[in-house]
C-alpha cells in the first residue's frame, strides 16, 4: 500500500516529522496552561514564520549560485582535464599496463555525460508545471496536516495505547519508549546538528571567497544526517572548486580547514551533544535505509528510512533478547536434572 500511494503519501509523512519535531514545544505550552489548539497553533506559526523568512533571503542567492554553476560547469571541466588531468596521467605513467588515452576518453565522456543530465536536471525542474504544482501541494497540505497532528497527538496516542493488549501492554510501552528515544535522537538531534553545520559551512566558505560556497555549504550540511556521505560530498566538491579557482595554496588548504574544524566541532560537540548515544544505528544500516527507501518510494522512501530503519533494529533487538531466554538457546539440562 506504502508503495502504491507513495506519490500521495509524502506530505503526509513531512507533516507528521514536523509535528513530532515539535511537539514537545507544544506539550510544555499546555503544561503552563496554553489551550492545546492555540499553543498548536502558536508553534507552527512561528515555525513556518522561520522558514518563510529564511527562504526569501536565501532562495534567491542559492538559485542565482545554483544557474551560475550548471553554466559554468563546461568550462570547470575544460579546465580540469587541461591541469589536473596531466598530473593523474603522469601518475598513471609509472604504473604498468594503463591505456591513458582510452581511460582520458573515458574520463571525457563521463564528465560530458555529467554535465548533459545537470542541465536536463535543471531544465526539467524550473520548466515542468507538474512539479510546480507538486510543489505547492506539499506546501499547502503539509502545514495543515501538521496542524490536526499535533493538536490531536496526545488523543491519538492514548487511542492506540487502548488498545495494546492487557498482559503485555506494559512490555510493549517499553519498546515503544525505545524506539521513541531512538527516532528522537536522531530527528530532532541529527536535524539540529545538520543545520548547525550547513550554517558553519555556507557562511565559512563564502567568508573563504570559495565560489558557490553557500550551495556546497547547504548541501554539505543537510547531506551530514547521513553519515560519511555529507562530509566526502562537501571536502571533495570545495577542493575541486577551490583548485580551480584558486592560484595559490594557502587559500585551498583554508577550504580544507573549514572541514578540519568542521569535524573536530561535530565530533567531540554537535553530535555527543544534540544526539549522544540514543540512535544505536550503525551508520552502514543508516546508508542502506537511506538509499534503498529512496529507490523503493522516492522521497517519500528517505523521509521515513531512518525511523523505519531504527524500528527494525530495535525489534530484532527484542527477538534476540528472547531468543537468548528460549530454551532452543540455552544448553539442553543433563539428565535426572
Amino acid at each position: 500500500m506504502v508503495w502504491l500511494l507513495s506519490g500521495v503519501l509524502t506530505p503526509f509523512a513531512l507533516a507528521l516529522a514536523i509535528a513530532y519535531f515539535l511537539n514537545p514545544i507544544v506539550s510544555g505550552l499546555c503544561k503552563i496552561g496554553v489551550p492545546r489548539w492555540l499553543g498548536t497553533l502558536t508553534v507552527l506559526l512561528v515555525f513556518l514564520a522561520i522558514i518563510t523568512t529564511a527562504t526569501i533571503f536565501l532562495a534567491p542567492l542559492i538559485r542565482a549560485q545554483v544557474v551560475e554553476l550548471v553554466n559554468s560547469l563546461p568550462s570547470y571541466i575544460d579546465t580540469l582535464q587541461q591541469e589536473l588531468w596531466p598530473r593523474i596521467k603522469d601518475v598513471l605513467g609509472r604504473l604498468p599496463a594503463v591505456d591513458t588515452s582510452k581511460l582520458q576518453d573515458t574520463f571525457s565522456q563521463y564528465t560530458n555525460d555529467v554535465v548533459n543530465f545537470a542541465g536536463r536536471l535543471l531544465g526539467s525542474v524550473v520548466t515542468s508545471s507538474m512539479a510546480l504544482l507538486d510543489m505547492l501541494v506539499l506546501m499547502i497540505l503539509t502545514p495543515v496536516i501538521a496542524f490536526y497532528l499535533m493538536r490531536d497527538w496526545q488523543g491519538m496516542l492514548s487511542k492506540v495505547d487502548s488498545y495494546l493488549p492487557v498482559r503485555h501492554a506494559p512490555a510493549i510501552r517499553q519498546e515503544l519508549r525505545n524506539i521513541d528515544t531512538m527516532i528522537a535522537g536522531f530527528i530532532r538531534g541529527q536535524a539540529l546538528v545538520s543545520l548547525a553545520l550547513a550554517s558553519y559551512y555556507s557562511i565559512a566558505l563564502s567568508l573563504a571567497g570559495l565560489k558557490y560556497g553557500m550551495v556546497i555549504g547547504l548541501i554539505s550540511g543537510f547531506l551530514s544526517f547521513i553519515p560519511i556521505v555529507g562530509t566526502l560530498t562537501g571536502i571533495i566538491t570545495s577542493l575541486i572548486m577551490a583548485f580551480i579557482q584558486f592560484d595559490n595554496t594557502s587559500s585551498i588548504l583554508m577550504v580544507g580547514a573549514i572541514f578540519a574544524v568542521a569535524q573536530v566541532l561535530d565530533g567531540y560537540f554537535l553530535t555527543p551533544k544534540l544526539v549522544g548515544d540514543r540512535v544505536g544505528l550503525h551508520p552502514v544500516w543508516i546508508i542502506f535505509a537511506v538509499l534503498a527507501g529512496g529507490k523503493l518510494l522516492g522521497p517519500l522512501g528517505i523521509i521515513i528510512a531512518v525511523p523505519f530503519a531504527g524500528t527494525i533494529a530495535i525489534l530484532i533487538r527484542l527477538g534476540l533478547r528472547q531468543y537468548r531466554r528460549s530454551r532452543f538457546f540455552s544448553p539442553i539440562p543433563p539428565s535426572g536434572h
